[in-house]
């Protein structure tokens, strides 16, 4: 690969970890709304316009954060193969890629 192609490969990658950032923020907000509304429920807990009996709310809650897990583990992926780009990159580094660089470590 050409440095031109690490490099562009390294800004996609960079734009998908934060494009997963973003919607791992969200399915955080729904786990935690979910386990709110489960505990503070009685026997019955409606929840996202289902009525469900408290253990299924829970199954559904656990379900959530297995999916939050997994995002989490695809972060973990992307930031090896953008360590992996940058490895590719190395010597000397113009002014596009060391902000490239920067926004990835902050992802």
């Amino acid at each position: 690969m050409t440095r031109q192609n690490v490099f562009q490969q390294l800004v996609k990658l960079k734009n998908r970890m934060r494009d997963l950032m973003r919607f791992q923020v969200v399915i955080d907000l729904i786990m935690i709304y979910a386990f709110l509304r489960t505990v503070l429920s009685g026997t019955t807990v409606n929840l996202f316009g289902t009525v469900l009996t408290q253990n299924s709310a829970m199954v559904v809650t656990f379900l959530i954060a297995i999916i939050d897990l997994c995002f989490t583990q695809i972060r973990k992926n992307y930031r090896n193969a953008g360590r992996n780009l940058i490895g590719h990159l190395g010597g000397q580094l113009s002014e596009d890629e060391i902000l490239v660089i920067r926004q990835f470590e902050r992802y």
